[in-house]
């Protein structure tokens, strides 16, 4: 009788936090993580009206440095790196010859010589030998994930709550660019980024301070709403968002094209990994294109479901679930271009029975701005 080995999870420096107060913890990339403390649909809706706050130190960070740092980068993302200025952010993807994301990341810039790439946790390790093979140019490309502690502070009061305990104010960080800063006298960096569709922010500071900044945050915030929120609801908004997921979206047989992600494949940089395959693909067509929907009757599509067009099949959905703040079930899908297209009706087969749905634009929601 054979038995099987069982895997050892990875835990970020909260675990013993999440488990205290409460979170559910799941597996996920590797990482044992909370997906919901007080439910995924309070997390969501708190997110929307006040301020959650998301442990994220699962995601993993690459450093690039040397003299040709940007050159490498360029080669091998479909974003122009040359665009950004010091610390300046980028949303970008690490590129196949096929045009296909090997993943999709945040790029920060500090200074000339000198990146971070912040990147999905499942793919740290396969994005960090993506570099170095293709690092033919005078740079270094180290994998500094473990000095790194990652929470994401996000919602329409993240920036009052944060402006409380950090210094310089962050609050005056345009949307992608970041500093060097002092959160509740911790040396880190506060990005206004996130994955959620509201203003935010994510700071990255050294694991052993990572119980206090959390309970501190929480403490800071209370007054204001914020909540733990877990990866539910990070899920959740992000598709409400519109935002592509590793996996789901995202994959080595969709091309940055077909996900929607034309805006951040910069043809005219120069040459780069699938820069031939794109402009091929722009020349001769798309396969697919990925589509948001919106369920007529009360079920729910769920992701890998099938897509059909009178009762031809012509798809999968990649993301689907009910939208808390929306009050609508809604999904993404691919689907042959040649019947996308906003107001155009779909089925999704579930469990046997076709159910309408609507194509409508992306993204499902936009925060206001005012």
């Amino acid at each position: 009788m054979t038995t099987g080995t069982a895997i050892q999870l990875k835990r970020t420096a909260l675990y013993a936090v999440h488990k205290a107060a409460g979170g559910r913890m799941v597996e996920f990339a590797g990482w044992e993580m909370p997906v919901e403390y007080s439910g995924i649909v309070a997390e969501h809706l708190a997110v929307r009206a006040a301020a959650g706050l998301f442990d994220v130190s699962h995601m993993g960070e690459i450093e690039v440095r040397g003299r040709e740092s940007q050159a490498l980068l360029q080669y091998v993302t479909s974003n122009d790196v040359s665009r950004l200025k010091d610390f300046q952010a980028q949303y970008t993807a690490l590129i196949e010859r096929q045009g296909s994301a090997v993943d999709d990341c945040v790029l920060h810039r500090f200074g000339e010589g000198h990146y971070l790439l912040c990147v999905n946790a499942a793919n740290t390790e396969k994005d960090f030998a993506w570099i170095v093979r293709h690092n033919r140019f005078d740079a270094e490309v180290r994998d500094v994930s473990d000095l790194y502690s990652q929470l994401a502070i996000q919602g329409p009061r993240a920036a009052s709550i944060l402006a409380r305990v950090t210094s310089p104010d962050p609050t005056s960080l345009a949307p992608y660019w970041f500093m060097r800063a002092r959160c509740l006298g911790v040396e880190g960096l506060v990005a206004r980024t996130g994955y959620t569709g509201e203003d935010g922010f994510e700071f990255y500071f050294p694991p052993e301070e990572s119980e206090r900044v959390w309970n501190c945050l929480l403490e800071a915030g209370k007054s204001e709403g914020i909540v733990p929120a877990g990866l539910g609801a990070r899920n959740t908004l992000r598709l409400e968002a519109g935002y592509a997921l590793y996996g789901h979206e995202l994959d080595d047989s969709t091309t940055l094209l077909e996900a929607n992600l034309g805006w951040i494949s910069k043809l005219d940089k120069g040459e780069f990994l699938g820069r031939e395959a794109l402009l091929e693909e722009k020349r001769e067509g798309l396969r697919k294109k990925l589509v948001g929907f919106e369920m007529l009757d009360r079920a729910i599509a769920r992701d890998n479901y099938r897509v059909s067009v009178d009762g031809r099949e012509v798809g999968r959905v990649t993301s689907g679930s009910p939208a808390p703040f929306l009050k609508k079930n809604i999904g993404l899908a691919y689907v042959p271009p040649e019947v996308a297209g906003a107001g155009r009706e779909i089925e999704i087969l579930i469990r046997g029975k076709r159910w309408r749905a609507r194509q409508v634009p992306l993204p499902f929601y936009k925060r206001s701005k005012t």
